[in-house]
């Protein structure tokens, strides 16, 4: 029920920020850029750079991927969409919502620990341990979320026990970030990236075990719901060309299959 209600909220929020960005931008072609959270600095960098460069402004919206695709869905609204994992943008475009979709980079799920547990975690069957203290996305928010639970939990052999030792869930990676430097928490199940941002320091990077190793694309997508195509268009091709070797300057990996 908590899940629903901040899904709700999350909605709201968005539609009112990307209204009044409308309104008090209605003169000036703005572009409406929606980014999983997990990407943020990344895609903050791009978007001033393509401003600096082009006089554009670009209006950045973040949160779980999930959340952005249903904004998109509920409101025809929005000029490109840079998910988490690439089914949620698959997800539009068998709705005939997405123009057109490139890779970006990888996403590489690892754990994430805190430096005071270093010695007691080294993989996934020491988060089962008795008295550790995990955060990980919400399954039902962030595409992360459900790619830890169907593709790690649900199958290792502990991982019932790793499950009851999440105290606490994130909409998205920032906010499991965030919940992680509120304290108590020993590791986060997360995009290894994530320990390259400010948020994340400190945190060490322990790869998950081969069988249980999960990489995602990063695709970004050109809406067919774009306000202004044309700038959108140049924006999108900036992103899927410069706009790369930023993701590869934060630790991505770009390199295509």
């Amino acid at each position: 029920m908590r899940a629903y209600h901040y899904y709700l909220t999350a909605i709201i929020i968005i539609a009112l920020t990307v209204g009044f960005f409308s309104l008090t931008g209605q003169n000036k072609k703005t572009i409406l850029f929606l980014s999983g959270a997990g990407m943020k600095v990344p895609v903050n960098e791009i978007a001033a750079n393509f401003g600096q460069e082009t006089g554009l402004k670009i209006q950045t919206q973040f949160d779980g991927s999930s959340i952005l695709r249903d904004y998109i869905l509920d409101f025809n609204s929005g000029d490109i969409f840079l998910p988490g994992d690439r089914k949620n943008l698959d997800l539009l475009s068998e709705k005939g919502l997405v123009a057109e979709s490139s890779f970006i980079a990888w996403h590489v799920v690892a754990i994430l620990v805190s430096p005071e547990a270093k010695e007691r975690i080294k993989g996934l069957d020491d988060l089962a341990g008795q008295g550790v203290r995990i955060a990980m996305s919400n399954p039902k928010l962030a595409s992360l979320g459900r790619i830890v639970t169907k593709n790690i939990i649900e199958r290792h052999p502990k991982g019932a026990d790793i499950l009851k030792n999440v105290v606490v869930y994130g909409s998205s990676s920032q906010d499991v970030l965030k919940l992680y430097n509120e304290g108590g928490i020993d590791a986060i199940i997360e995009w290894d990236v994530m320990a390259a941002t400010p948020e994340g320091q400190g945190l060490i990077v322990v790869p998950l075990e081969k069988p249980y190793q999960v990489k995602d694309e990063l695709f970004a997508g050109l809406l067919t719901t774009a306000h202004n195509p044309k700038e959108a268009k140049k924006f999108y091709d900036y992103l899927v060309t410069k706009g790369k070797e930023v993701f590869r300057k934060h630790g991505y990996n770009i390199e295509p299959r």
